[in-house]
């Protein structure tokens, strides 16, 4: 049973969970919808941030980070 329940919630994240991202500050362009594993990479290179707001935003205008910023 609890092998299938993490089944379906992981079919869950990978497939249907996403979220909009809005553009770094500065920029003219439109909010991008990401899925959950995308949001996890983006996350782990340091190009995402949490606004005072609580809204999640790019921390690059051009070229996505290739490594941690640490």
């Amino acid at each position: 049973m609890l092998v299938a329940a993490g089944a379906v919630a992981l079919t869950y994240g990978v497939l249907f969970h996403a979220t909009s991202i809005s553009p770094a500050q500065g920029t003219d362009s439109p909010a991008l919808v990401r899925s959950e594993a995308a949001l996890i990479k983006e996350v782990t290179v340091g190009g995402l941030e949490r606004d005072a707001s609580g809204q999640v935003k790019k921390t690059y205008t051009d070229k996505a980070p290739q490594a941690c910023p640490t």
